[in-house]
């Protein structure tokens, strides 16, 4: 609510947008959450799509180490 501060000769105005504003922020947290929820959705979903491979250890290559000299 908005409140002029009454002075003579001024007009005292107050405003009120609770409701307004409320139905506002309502409608700007559903947006929020439903992106996050997409988000999240689309996270793991390409998480889950991906597959594990499995990784060999280093070969056993004798090394020569007047060669890499």
């Amino acid at each position: 609510m908005w409140n002029f501060i009454a002075q003579p000769g001024i007009a005292t105005a107050s405003v009120d947008f609770t409701s307004e504003f409320s139905l506002l922020a309502l409608g700007l947290l559903s947006l929020l959450a439903l992106s996050a929820g997409l988000i999240a959705f689309a996270a793991t979903r390409q998480h889950m799509s991906q597959k594990t491979e499995i990784v060999a250890g280093p070969a056993s290559v004798p090394t020569d180490y007047r060669d890499a000299a």
